[in-house]
């Protein structure tokens, strides 16, 4: 489970992305996840089918034939290395959107949006929920190498 933390740990809030199964279809590679928001003892999930069609499943990333999760994994490793302020991320079937925005020098601004009308009906459109906290480098770090090792990127 790759996991986002923010900085303060007094009241902790997070972004975790879990991966399921993948499957090919028509050339193409997809991947099932879940997107769990926490903030202090809330959580909210969306995704996280273990079964039924991958087609009728909308919380998929493309992996093939362009991996989404190595297209964000470069983009998070620029901002890491200060070679990028912003990254704006949301997956070809939508049902989140990710902002990571430098903050000072030290500071990483993170927004997160679900967008779970995408997933449960197919109609798309800006009504969701989300949370907004800032990290720091190190916890954005470990986020990436999390994340490469889960969705062996």
């Amino acid at each position: 489970m790759a996991t986002l933390n923010c900085e303060d740990q007094d009241y902790k809030t997070a972004l975790r992305i879990v991966p399921g199964d993948a499957k090919l279809i028509q050339n193409q590679m997809w991947q099932r996840y879940s997107v769990h928001l926490f903030s202090g003892d809330r959580e909210i999930k969306l995704g996280g089918k273990s079964s039924g069609a991958l087609e009728s499943d909308n919380c998929i990333f493309c992996r093939k034939p362009k991996d989404e999760i190595q297209d964000l994994i470069d983009k998070l490793k620029q901002v890491v290395d200060f070679d990028r302020e912003k990254v704006l991320f949301e997956p070809a079937e939508p049902s989140f959107e990710l902002s990571v925005s430098r903050s000072g020098v030290t500071g990483i601004k993170v927004e997160v949006w679900l967008d779970p009308g995408n997933a449960k009906t197919g109609i798309y459109r800006w009504d969701g929920v989300g949370i907004r906290f800032y990290t720091l480098q190190e916890h954005l770090i470990s986020f990436l190498k999390e994340l490469e090792d889960e969705f062996a990127c």
